[in-house]
């Protein structure tokens, strides 16, 4: 007899060899799991460069044969394979399932069009390679056949030669593996305890007594199980139900598991990408409810829901059905998972009032919980606009990623600016993708912040980022983690449910108010400013169109009808561009030219509906000769601009004269004449031409180089460089710029962070300060008094 003493080093690795799938799939456990398999009967391939519908490719009649080892490509290209498959008699009363590896991301659908499953393939932990065809193969019914569509990227895009560079155009995907296996369940049940077995000796205290308890029954199964003879199984299965079933005491902290699919819309991969994505992750999500009605799946993002509405309605129909059954649960309230900065306060209010709307119109209510687990820092703004808009709850775990400071909280009340507050939780688990594993577990406990003060803390479960989701694995381990002595409890539960608790035990909890800052990604206030630019310009385009519109219609209603639903279609499209990978500018550049084009044809089509509105109220001015322009102010308070007056130079030279403008508000330039004009609020000032006046601005180069700048307000001096030597306010004496210092110094940085480019600029950044130019004036003319 061997010694009970046990090195623990080595019997952990021997466990985890007997259940690895990689090393001794020969002779090991896992190897077993699909003991028979068989060749497709056929399989053929059609490819487009386009992402082209179902029916459109299911009718196509130049598909051609293909098998294991070809390669498909590339990148953003689209593959659909037709298979036939038939079950082997031998097989009736086996559960046989489809094995399926492209390296890449694909769906499974029946010859009618419907969405059965994702694939997810490569050598990755978020892998989906299988699909149960049948739980129990039947003489009747053994001949199958499915179309796949093969999306050539992977879950996280095409990048190279690291996850985040940008995607290469080049890549192909092989065919990995295409065929049908029997699935023997008790045998990956039993790889699944002794996974568990490891895990819990592997992350529980060293001194922990049920660690080694752990060990010593994973010792024991491995001693019992002969891999060629299935009747060894029952004894090891004992075994494992005899550890599992002991059961927690009652003051034992719970964890909430949800299922979810973080899908960024738009990241390593473009708009059209993510709506496929949001097909295969639902479909995949939906397959496990119907297998585990116990399961519940988390869904934020109105827009993605609404595009899978638009292109895969069967599906959407399905969704709907298991909302009602409480197990697909929309969340959120936004109509995308938005940037929590970069957006203006009526653009944070219009994501929440476009997804209530939309999720109350589907699926007959409102979220109550605020769902934005991924976006870098959180305006204070954000608790008040959340009250108004009905929601009490807020769920992220983003700052875990700070940089230098550990946020102090996990569960607490957040209090806006005005003194609104929420119950805020930030999973303890420090992540959205958990796969229910041992260690997870542990560190929601043993990284809770609020120890003593909540018995509850939310696991969300479930591939993200690149979609994916929940997976039969994650729910077999759930159901043995359920109530075991050693671990938390790991229940099934909902927001609803978590958040209930929650509340009630908000007696305990710390306030936290003002702005939740994140440590990291602070580049992405400043990334890619085009993309930033054309959001706030299509802000203001709308709020003007809005304002516009509601004046001529409340002043002729049957002249100029409201145009509702073209403004909100314009409000959807610029929410869309300011998800938290999109505005920010860390998404590819594909991606980043979708939104920036939209945000143009936004810009235009509002340009164009604020234009007709403004010839109803104070008609056409086609006529440049006409001599009139009308300046409106849609700000509710009075407004001074500079503004460039749209005449040629022939025009100016006959006429400057501005109602109610002071002489000294204009001056020509190459370009036009720049006009001073302050409008009332909420009104409007006219530009009438009659005749010109002069403007008095002084430009001197009083040394070689050196120019000094005066108008009725300020006199600057500037040096070569364009630099600010000199300020000072007419009038007055005191000098704005300190002695033997400059203002106006164009300088640059260095900008090397550690791994996210297009997120960070670091601290030591400082440290590598230069000037930007030496000298920008070569050749100065001026005259003494210059006039307009």
């Amino acid at each position: 007899m061997a010694s009970l003493f046990k090195n623990k080093r080595s019997t952990l690795e021997r466990v985890e060899k007997f259940v690895s799938p990689v090393y001794f799939t020969d002779v090991n456990l896992y190897g077993k799991i699909y003991p028979e398999a068989k060749d497709l009967t056929s399989l053929s391939v059609w490819s487009t460069p386009d992402r082209v519908s179902f029916d459109e490719a299911s009718k196509r009649p130049d598909y051609v044969s293909t098998g294991v080892g070809a390669q498909f490509g590339p990148t953003w290209t689209t593959c659909w394979f037709k298979i036939v498959i038939d079950i082997p008699n031998k097989w009736c009363g086996k559960e046989v399932h489809l094995r399926w590896d492209s390296e890449s991301e694909a769906l499974l659908f029946t010859t009618d069009g419907k969405p059965l499953q994702g694939l997810s393939g490569g050598v990755s932990h978020q892998e989906r390679h299988t699909f149960t065809i049948t739980p129990s193969a039947s003489v009747s019914c053994l001949h199958y056949e499915f179309f796949i569509e093969m999306a050539c990227s992977h879950l996280f895009g095409a990048g190279s030669p690291t996850m985040i560079s940008a995607p290469d155009p080049k890549k192909m995907f092989t065919l990995k593996k295409a065929d049908i296996a029997v699935y023997d369940k008790e045998v990956d049940a039993l790889v699944t305890d002794l996974q568990l077995l490891a895990e819990m000796t592997r992350e529980l205290p060293k001194d922990s007594i049920r660690s080694y308890e752990a060990m010593y029954a994973a010792n024991e199964i491995v001693n019992c199980i002969d891999v060629n003879d299935r009747s060894s199984l029952k004894a090891a299965k004992d075994i494992a139900d005899r550890f599992f079933g002991q059961r927690n005491g009652e003051s034992q902290h719970t964890i909430a598991a949800i299922g979810n699919c973080h899908i960024d819309t738009a990241w390593l991969w473009p708009y059209a990408e993510t709506k496929r994505k949001c097909a295969r992750s639902f479909a995949s999500a939906l397959l496990l409810m119907e297998k585990f009605p116990e399961y519940t799946f988390a869904c934020s993002q109105a827009q993605q829901l609404s595009w899978v509405k638009e292109s895969y309605p069967s599906l959407f129909e399905r969704i709907q059905h298991y909302a009602k059954k409480g197990q697909f649960i929309p969340v959120g309230g936004t109509w995308v998972e938005m940037d929590g900065n970069l957006p203006s306060g009526e653009s944070l209010v219009r994501q929440f009032l476009y997804g209530q709307l939309f999720f109350e119109k589907e699926f007959g209510t409102r979220c109550k919980e605020f769902w934005l687990p991924d976006t870098f820092g959180y305006s204070a703004q954000l608790p008040q606009i959340m009250r108004i808009c009905g929601v009490s709850r807020f769920l992220t775990q983003k700052l875990s990623w700070n940089l230098v400071n550990k946020f102090p909280h996990h569960n607490f009340v957040w209090e806006g600016l005005d003194g609104s507050n929420v119950l805020a939780h930030f999973a303890p688990s420090e992540t959205y993708g958990a796969e229910l594993r041992v260690a997870e577990v542990v560190k929601t406990v043993t990284n809770l912040e609020d120890k003593g003060r909540v018995s509850h803390s939310i696991l969300l479960f479930g591939h993200g980022d690149g979609g994916g989701g929940p997976t039969e694995a994650m729910l077999r381990r759930q159901s043995r983690l359920q109530d075991v002595s050693g671990l938390p409890r790991v229940t099934l539960s909902t927001p609803d449910a978590f958040f209930s608790v929650l509340e009630s035990e908000s007696r305990n909890l710390c306030h936290w108010s003002g702005e939740l800052f994140l440590e990291l990604h602070n580049a992405t206030y400043t990334t890619h400013a085009r993309t930033k630019q054309l959001n706030r310009m299509c802000e203001q385009a709308l709020r003007d169109a809005e304002m516009i519109y509601s004046v001529a219609f409340a002043l002729a209603p049957d002249v100029a009808p409201y145009p509702g639903e073209e403004l909100q279609g314009c409000w959807k499209d610029v929410l869309l561009n300011q998800f938290h990978d999109v505005l920010p500018g860390t998404c590819i550049a594909q991606a980043r030219e979708d939104a920036q084009a939209i945000n143009a044809q936004v810009l235009n089509r509002v340009g164009q509906l604020s234009d007709g509105a403004l010839e109803k109220l104070f008609g056409t001015c086609d006529d440049q000769n006409s001599g009139d322009l009308v300046f409106v102010n849609t700000l509710p308070w009075s407004r001074s601009e500079i503004v460039s007056v749209p005449w040629n130079r022939e025009e100016l030279s006959k006429r400057c004269w501005i109602e109610g403008v002071d002489d000294n508000a204009m001056q020509k330039t190459e370009c036009g004449t720049l006009v001073s004009i302050v409008a009332p609020s909420a009104g409007y000032k006219v530009l009438r031409g009659i005749s010109s006046h002069k403007v008095s601005v002084l430009a001197v180069e009083t040394a070689p180089g050196v120019i000094r700048l005066r108008n009725q307000f300020v006199e600057a001096k500037l040096n070569s460089s364009c630099e600010v030597s000199s300020l000072k306010i007419l009038g007055g004496s005191k000098e704005l710029v300190a002695a033997d210092r400059l203002a106006n110094v164009f300088v640059i940085f260095d900008d090397i962070p550690l791994y996210w480019d297009a997120w960070d600029v670091m601290d030591y950044h400082l440290e590598t300060r230069k000037p930007a130019v030496k000298q920008v004036v070569f050749d100065c003319s001026y005259v003494s008094e210059r006039h307009s």
